[in-house]
């Protein structure tokens, strides 16, 4: 079969003028999709040419009437439809300013080319692929060629924005005082872990900086056996100057989500270090520290060995005590090499310095029943930093790794504002039939068949009709 061609024409009508917006051709093949969904990216760019003059019109009429036109000048910008040149139109204000109304609308400074919606798009796959895979993506999402360094240069703009918008609502609260508004959800028991992880820097004094994240959520689901989702997470993510400014931002991530005045109890989670266990000391709620379960089983086989007796004194540990199993490891201590000695003593001291977070939370006899055991801190460094952070021979400027963390944090916002997804048109509703009355005496007249059918003489089939009619009833 030959491959035949349809042609299209497409007009529109902008501002009560009817226009030719593109005639293209359609391929009836199995690629008909795409020459329509290319046709249609250049059908875009003209209507946005378009759109753009009628608007730049208005705003003369409008915003700029009261200026001095000083002529029009042609700029090229980058849109989700691909490149698009059209012309605008400059003007002196009162103040003798220049100003370029058209530009100002669309928030493009100087020299910049691509708008918000390409930036924001750019953020998004940053955030999920390298930056080779995601230029070749955004490629075919605009149409239009976009190197990777451009892509990485896109994802550092919008990765800083967010991060100043950050650490901007951080200064208003704690250095002007001003009032958040407190968060709804509702939490009885409010868990909180942290831990950091450390990433390679270039460029910088330092060769590494640790990058610090924080979990809070209200409890565990179960979704399968031995799977669990937390509920109501919050994570952040961030490379703080100290502790303090790590406590301030996890104060206001607990107070803007979860309703602080309902909850009587706090689960932090942790790997032992003072600055984890010091994450949540501003929310000022009773708390008590549990000993992270990965850290701890990890230094216990560093020191005592892979085997089954360590993981039978980690149990005890974690169940009665660090009573329970002290003597039996201070004995194995006393006849190790002088090496493996010394990493068990380091172990035994780990676990007198964190004695406090030993007991699982449902063997602590003043804890409340039903309270979840923690752990997932983890994971979670593993899925928002580690992954995309780390490996590869990946190293990072300070500015760049902050605004990767940024971009990373924010990347479901991001996804939601660059990718809008299409509105699901509401299901119909389906008319059920009002099932037809009957008489509720009906079921007393029922039969059963095997007991009248070429099985009736079966010894299954007379004990039946025995039991179902006994004796002189039939």
């Amino acid at each position: 079969m030959s491959v035949k061609t349809d042609k299209v024409i497409i007009t529109a009508e902008v501002a009560g003028r009817k226009i030719n917006l593109e005639a293209f051709e359609v391929t009836l093949d199995e690629r008909m999709d795409e020459s329509i969904y290319q046709g249609m990216q250049r059908c875009g760019q003209k209507l946005q040419k378009k759109m753009l003059e009628v608007v730049d019109e208005r705003l003369q009429r409008t915003e700029a009437r009261d200026w001095e036109n000083k002529g029009r000048k042609a700029r090229q910008i980058v849109t989700c439809n691909g490149w698009v040149n059209y012309k605008r139109r400059i003007y002196k204000d009162q103040e003798g300013n220049w100003r370029k109304p058209l530009d100002e609308m669309l928030k493009l400074k100087p020299k910049e080319h691509y708008t918000l919606n390409v930036k924001e798009k750019a953020g998004y796959l940053v955030s999920e692929l390298a930056y080779r895979e995601s230029a070749s993506v955004l490629d075919w999402l605009i149409g239009t060629a976009i190197s990777h360094t451009t892509t990485g240069r896109l994802m550092k703009q919008v990765g800083q924005a967010l991060d100043a918008e950050d650490e901007e609502k951080l200064e208003r609260v704690f250095e002007h005082g001003e009032e958040l508004e407190a968060g709804k959800q509702k939490a009885e028991v409010l868990y909180g872990e942290s831990d950091g992880v450390w990433i390679s820097l270039q460029g910088e004094a330092r060769k590494k900086t640790e990058v610090r994240v924080g979990i809070l959520y209200t409890g565990k689901q179960v979704i399968a056996e031995g799977r669990n989702r937390l509920e109501n997470k919050v994570a952040v993510t961030k490379i703080v100057k100290n502790s303090q400014e790590w406590q301030e931002t996890m104060l206001k991530t607990a107070y803007e989500h979860y309703d602080l005045d309902s909850t009587t109890q706090l689960i932090v989670g942790g790997d032992g270090a003072k600055w984890v266990r010091q994450s949540f000391d501003l929310l000022g709620l009773p708390s008590e520290f549990v000993l992270d379960r990965y850290h701890l089983y990890r230094n216990a086989r560093q020191a005592y060995g892979f085997t089954a007796q360590t993981g039978n004194w980690i149990h005890q540990i974690t169940q009665e005590g660090l009573e329970a199993a002290l003597p039996d490891m201070l004995e194995a201590m006393s006849s190790a090499t002088p090496a493996k000695a010394k990493k068990m003593r380091q172990f035994v001291q780990y676990l007198i310095k964190n004695r406090d977070g030993l007991l699982d939370p449902d063997c602590r006899a003043h804890l409340q029943p039903g309270v979840h055991r923690l752990g997932a801190i983890e994971g979670n460094v593993d899925k928002l930093v580690v992954r995309r952070l780390k490996g590869r021979g990946r190293s990072w400027s300070l500015e760049g790794a902050k605004a990767m963390l940024a971009v990373c944090r924010h990347k479901d916002k991001l996804k939601q504002r660059a990718f809008k997804p299409f509105e699901k048109s509401p299901a119909k509703k389906h008319r059920k039939d009002k099932k037809a009355k009957y008489d509720k005496g009906e079921w007393l007249q029922a039969g059963v068949p095997s007991l009248y059918s070429s099985h009736q003489n079966r010894p299954w089939a007379r004990i039946l009709r025995d039991r179902i009619h006994p004796s002189g009833v039939l």
